[in-house]
């Protein structure tokens, strides 16, 4: 969290302790849970809280890998939940109609 403070948000942790001219924390609890909040996935918080460093792009990405092979993708996050029987069942599905599209295509059944 320190690091993440500091990288993203030139903030010094020490200044939690630190007071300023008028008696105030220079840094205050809820200053810190703001800028926690907005950090980045590839921030240390984000991938120790689970995130595993990935974006949406990186999710979808390799959800396009996935249906092009119909394999999972290598380097996906391990961390992630199952996935639903019915949601594995209907991109089953959507493969074989992309797969079966394509034959079309390729004998000229489907301009």
């Amino acid at each position: 969290m320190e690091s993440d403070l500091s990288r993203y948000h030139q903030i010094d942790y020490r200044d939690r302790w630190r007071f300023d001219a008028n008696g105030s924390r220079r840094l205050t609890l809820r200053m810190i849970h703001v800028r926690l909040k907005s950090l980045p996935l590839d921030s240390a918080v984000a991938i120790v809280e689970g995130s595993g460093g990935w974006t949406l792009e990186h999710y979808l990405t390799a959800q396009l890998w996935e249906v092009q092979t119909g394999e999972p993708h290598p380097a996906k996050p391990k961390h992630e939940k199952a996935i639903d029987p019915q949601v594995a069942q209907a991109r089953k599905a959507a493969l074989i109609r992309k797969r079966e599209r394509e034959a079309a295509i390729a004998e000229g059944r489907i301009t």
